[in-house]
């Protein structure tokens, strides 16, 4: 299932509580047509392994071969030890699915945020706290957002692989 937007005229919607934040993923999700970038310190309040967004990334990574999904964040623990849904779409589509640790400057950043296509996104100034702002159809704030994303990936280093070495 994926979502289509009423009208191509920007919005801005403020969000106030971690739930809004959560739908506002699902929503971004359904919204992507050719990548997604995820920032996020450790994923633990993201909740990226419910049934529901593990179902949204799986239809955008099938719905193209190049399809990309591109995710930073601070700690990796969560991920490797709580969100095996997220591990299994990293084995299935490794080649167009990428985690990454940030490093140096990178690793003190304090904001959160999930971008589509450079045209819509959800963002929290600071992820310890609930407020958000969510952007649909705004390109020149969304390339804001990439070059951002862009600065944190190239502050990182690849962190999970799709299959386990050394065994």
């Amino acid at each position: 299932m994926t979502e289509e937007l009423d009208s191509g005229q920007p919005e801005r919607i403020l969000l106030s509580t971690r739930k809004e934040y959560l739908d506002a993923l699902e929503r971004i999700a359904g919204l992507a047509r050719r990548e997604l970038r995820i920032f996020d310190a450790d994923f633990f309040y993201l909740k990226i392994d419910t049934p529901r967004t593990h179902q949204l990334l799986r239809e955008f990574l099938l719905r193209e071969r190049d399809n990309r999904l591109y995710i930073a964040v601070h700690d990796t623990e969560y991920i490797r030890n709580d969100c095996p849904r997220l591990l299994d779409l990293l084995r299935q589509f490794s080649e167009r699915m990428f985690i990454h640790q940030t490093q140096d400057d990178a690793a003190r950043a304090q904001d959160s945020f999930v971008l589509a296509d450079q045209l819509h996104f959800v963002r929290r100034p600071v992820q310890a706290q609930p407020r958000a702002v969510l952007r649909l159809n705004d390109e020149a704030e969304s390339h804001s957002i990439y070059l951002r994303f862009s600065e944190i990936w190239d502050s990182s280093i690849p962190a999970i692989a799709a299959t386990t070495s050394g065994l």
